[in-house]
């Protein structure tokens, strides 16, 4: 009779126990949840400053400097005025050259960075080409 207590003692354990595990279970789940919704803000969040970097650094300084071209080092000096008139920590917006090479908006070579071939009559033109159009046209195939 003793041993069956003992028994009896570890089923309500076990019980117990599956409460938990579901419990763990959701807790999982809600994580997961939030670190996809996480995600998705991070991404857009990048994408917001790869749009203001294109549009109010990058395709700027193509512009001023009458260039397909330019180096790392005026780059980072367009960006530390944009930094200091946006009041900007320059870390947060530390791999967006990067990001946008990554993406094939521009081609880095050495210490110099390109734009994409399809931007090119964009720049003789002097037309303000924006990051969306920018995209699409490295996107799009002829």
């Amino acid at each position: 009779m003793h041993l069956l207590r003992r028994h009896g003692g570890g089923k309500e354990r076990k019980l117990k126990d599956d409460s938990n595990a579901i419990e763990n279970e959701e807790r999982r789940q809600y994580h997961e949840k939030e670190k996809s919704n996480n995600k998705a803000r991070t991404m857009d969040s990048t994408e917001n400053l790869l749009r203001m970097i294109w549009e109010l650094v990058v395709w700027p300084l193509i512009l001023e400097n009458d260039k397909t071209y330019f180096s790392v080092e005026e780059y980072r000096v367009k960006m530390a005025e944009f930094c200091a008139v946006y009041e900007i920590q320059p870390l947060k917006l530390s791999g967006l050259l990067i990001a946008m090479v990554a993406k094939g908006l521009l081609t880095k070579r050495g210490n110099t960075c390109s734009i994409h071939s399809r931007h090119m009559p964009y720049m003789k033109k002097k037309i303000s080409l924006g990051y969306g159009r920018a995209v699409k046209e490295v996107y799009t195939m002829e």
